[in-house]
């Protein structure tokens, strides 16, 4: 792994729901307001995804506030994001819902999902950091060029021959001869 893909790993969060078009979800971010943070909820419907894997995955929700539609983009795993919690899924047949913002009241609506299609933990996993870039690096690599000789040319040098090696030369060309006869 290069450096760069090293940094990005170190900015994924460890746990991230698996988000759908349709799913109900609810974002806690945190706001900065003078010299003091909150946590302020977002809920509403994923309308859209940008991206599968990565930093720059994104996820947008759509909800209704005092009769008026605000939608709002989140990267999913921007510092500022405390927490998504997935409240529902939506059974929908399409990956970009914008035809819901015609859609006004009951209109609006998306029929539950009975059985989520992930099971019901849909949460992904990501190994530490630390740990995925020690298993990517071999110890020779850290080490540097070590001049040790190999298990197999050891082995040679110590001695060890096969059954075949032992016959005399004039034995084996003889059973060949006989064998072909």
């Amino acid at each position: 792994m290069n450096v760069i893909d090293l940094l990005k790993r170190e900015q994924e969060k460890q746990q991230v729901p698996i988000l759908r078009s349709g799913d109900t979800v609810r974002v806690h971010v945190k706001v900065v307001e003078g010299t003091r943070e909150r946590i302020q909820v977002f809920e509403g419907v994923v309308i859209a995804l940008k991206g599968k894997v990565g930093l720059a995955t994104s996820f947008t929700v759509r909800r209704i506030a005092h009769g008026v539609g605000v939608e709002r983009t989140f990267l999913v795993h921007a510092p500022r994001i405390d927490k998504i919690e997935v409240l529902r899924h939506g059974q929908v047949r399409r990956a970009k819902l914008f035809y819901l913002r015609e859609k006004v009241g009951r209109h609006a609506r998306i029929r539950e999902r009975r059985q989520p299609i992930g099971g019901s933990e849909m949460t992904l996993l990501r190994a530490e950091p630390d740990a995925v870039t020690e298993a990517d690096v071999e110890p020779e690599e850290l080490l540097g060029d070590t001049e040790e000789p190999e298990p197999d040319t050891a082995e040679a040098e110590t001695g060890d021959v096969t059954a075949e090696a032992d016959e005399p030369e004039g034995a084996a060309a003889a059973s060949e001869s006989d064998g072909g006869a």
